[in-house]
């Protein structure tokens, strides 16, 4: 048995630089060249603690249920470092009221800490604590039999044991568990059933009856030839009545779904139903008639497409009433998990009505959400938390948990952010108390790190600004006028037609947007003209390749000039740069044209210059 005391998540983030390139100054304009710290950016505020324990790389996904709360103790699931590479363990950890962390493995039959393979988005935890005060935990399961463990001492994380025999559809192929606690403490789960014989893969719902100790099935909530089911979210209402959400993919399988689907499990007396009330005959199917779909096929969608498409969705249930839902969705992208706005469906009596909480093409360049969301509901207002991720000139790459709240009835939503931007991809899930407090799972898998946070609602109307802010703040953006924004550019050279200079100027810092010159350029020399004289005092360049794990890819040594009503003048040189962003200072002179001359582009084997963006400031007046 292991126990840890908390320790707070500060809110101060400062990083100070040293400048190791040797600086020559021009001449004409004197010159200070500086790295550039991090932008300091605003969070809601929110008791955030990062918790002790280190989780695996695995430790992610956008269906689970790590968390849950009951009778003032916090219990969290996660993916723990296995004992060889590309492995992981499971542990179940438990806060108990007087704030003391007590952890413990799945144990298998030989008393052993039980090891799973890594296999991010599938092989994770999803817990559920039932009536009697038992853990249970499905946990790593894509496409393989249930692996299902309990307590034998409730609420004891430390006596979870291997009690998969006990599950009914042995021999199914199991993946995706998503777990709920019913209103007479029962536990809910439901996950997607390997039928691939006949080319689907099905919905089950399976019921743990406390008094009894014995699973069932209760239903095959969904099933079609051609289909594989995705579960996303059980919530039990005060009614009792449990709340089913998925989504469909084409068989086998597909990180592009559709046809988001929600339906209604009456345990008084095993029926369905739709949104409306309209009983629903079992399994559903794409083709099902009523209100089902919340989120039906647009114009060139289908099973098949890549885009549009959906992924990853959450509800929220408001006393024994569905609040609405959750959801990423996409008109078009490139990759299996770009361009996905945040969509909020609810239905209003008569039929579902969709919005956009979290609109990308809004947002502008580099912004993305990633397969993490949420959505709470309690007294006055609603709340959706997503991940934003932005690539930044300023603040480089990170992510953030992003709340998104309202008061009921009302169409505005208000934003901010939930702890501090991470580097790195950030998943979550939050379950909301009875006084209306949500809490928060929040992981950051890269850095291996797990953080706990506390959001209670204070009642009328929600703190916070826009999204646009909230994404300004990540980006670190500010008011300084970049006249080299957008400005007619030659280059020396270019390594593809895809790497022109134009990308150097275009307020965009990410690998896909930099100007690179060609492989047999040994001096490249980059000229930006904005057509009129304008005072400025600052050159910023920003250089390099962000996967690279050192600085051979920034540009070594460079000058710059600039184009005055005298001609050309030196700004500043830099030689030896090991600092991807290098800000050059000099008293402010009036000039239409930048101009980059680089001596030496980089340390790297591919000896290119690789830039990013060149910007040039205008004086503050």
């Amino acid at each position: 048995m292991r126990r840890h005391h908390t320790r707070g998540w500060s809110a101060a983030r400062a990083v100070t630089a040293a400048l190791a390139a040797v600086v020559t100054l021009g001449a004409a304009l004197p010159a200070s060249a500086a790295a550039l710290p991090a932008a300091a950016v605003s969070k809601h505020a929110a008791q955030v603690d990062e918790l002790p324990f280190t989780v695996d790389s695995s430790n992610q996904a956008g269906w689970w249920k790590p968390l849950d709360v009951v009778d003032g103790v916090t219990y969290v699931a996660f993916n723990a470092p296995g004992p060889t590479a590309a492995t992981h363990q499971v542990h179940v950890a438990a806060r108990g009221t007087d704030g003391t962390w007590t952890d413990g493995c799945l144990r298998t039959a030989n008393g052993s800490c039980a090891t799973f393979a890594d296999d991010n988005g599938h092989n994770q935890p999803s817990i559920v604590v039932d009536g009697a005060g038992h853990v249970h935990a499905f946990v790593s399961m894509h496409h393989e039999q249930w692996n299902y463990f309990r307590t034998t001492t409730p609420g004891d994380v430390t006596s979870l044991v291997d009690v998969s025999a006990q599950m009914p559809d042995q021999g199914l192929a199991i993946t995706y568990p998503v777990t709920a606690r019913g209103a007479d403490g029962d536990v809910y789960v439901m996950a997607r059933a390997g039928a691939d014989q006949r080319q689907a893969r099905t919905g089950n719902l399976y019921r743990f009856d406390t008094s009894a100790g014995t699973w069932s099935r209760v239903a095959v909530i969904a099933d079609a030839q051609g289909y594989s089911f995705y579960p996303d979210d059980l919530k039990v209402g005060t009614d009792g009545r449990v709340h089913v959400l998925w989504e469909w993919g084409p068989w086998p399988a597909d990180p592009s779904r559709h046809l988001g689907s929600y339906a209604v499990y009456d345990p008084a007396d095993g029926s369905f139903r739709d949104v409306a009330g309209a009983t629903l005959t079992t399994p559903v199917t794409p083709a099902t008639p009523g209100a089902v779909i919340y989120q039906p096929y647009v114009d060139g969608e289908d099973i098949g497409s890549y885009w549009p498409a959906l992924q990853t969705a959450k509800l929220s249930v408001h006393g024994d009433r569905l609040d609405g839902i959750a959801y990423r969705f996409r008109t078009e992208g490139v990759t299996a998990f770009d361009g996905y706005d945040v969509r909020y469906a609810r239905w209003d009596g008569a039929a579902w009505q969709r919005e956009t909480v979290l609109d990308l093409a809004e947002l502008g360049p580099g912004v993305e959400t990633s397969a993490a969301i949420e959505t709470t509901s309690a007294g006055p207002t609603t709340r959706v938390y997503a991940v934003v991720e932005t690539t930044s000139c300023v603040t480089g790459q990170q992510s953030a948990v992003v709340r998104a709240e309202r008061v009921r009835g009302q169409s505005t939503w208000r934003f901010g952010t939930v702890g501090e931007p991470r580097t790195g991809a950030q998943r979550l899930s939050a379950v909301t108390g009875q006084t209306g407090t949500d809490q928060l799972y929040v992981t950051v898998p890269s850095a291996g790190q797990l953080f706990h946070a506390t959001l209670p609602r204070t009642g009328g109307t929600p703190a916070g600004t826009t999204a646009a802010q909230v994404v300004a703040d990540l980006r670190g953006e500010t008011t300084d006028v970049n006249v080299a924004r957008g400005a007619a550019v030659t280059v020396s050279s270019t390594l593809r037609a895809d790497t022109g200079g134009g990308l150097a100027v275009d307020g965009s810092c990410t690998d896909a947007s930099r100007w690179i010159s060609a492989l047999d350029d040994a001096a490249p020399v980059l000229t930006a003209d904005w057509g009129t004289a304008t005072a400025v005092d600052t050159v910023r360049v920003r250089s390099g390749y962000s996967r690279a794990t050192g600085t051979a890819d920034v540009l070594r040594d460079f000058s710059v000039e600039l184009h005055t009503a005298a001609g050309w003048v030196p700004a500043g040189q830099v030689t030896g740069n090991t600092h991807g962003t290098l800000a050059l200072t000099f008293p402010a002179v009036a000039a239409d044209q930048v101009r980059l001359l680089v001596t030496d582009p980089s340390a790297s084997a591919t000896d290119v210059a690789r830039v990013y963006e060149v910007e040039v400031l205008a004086v503050d007046d």
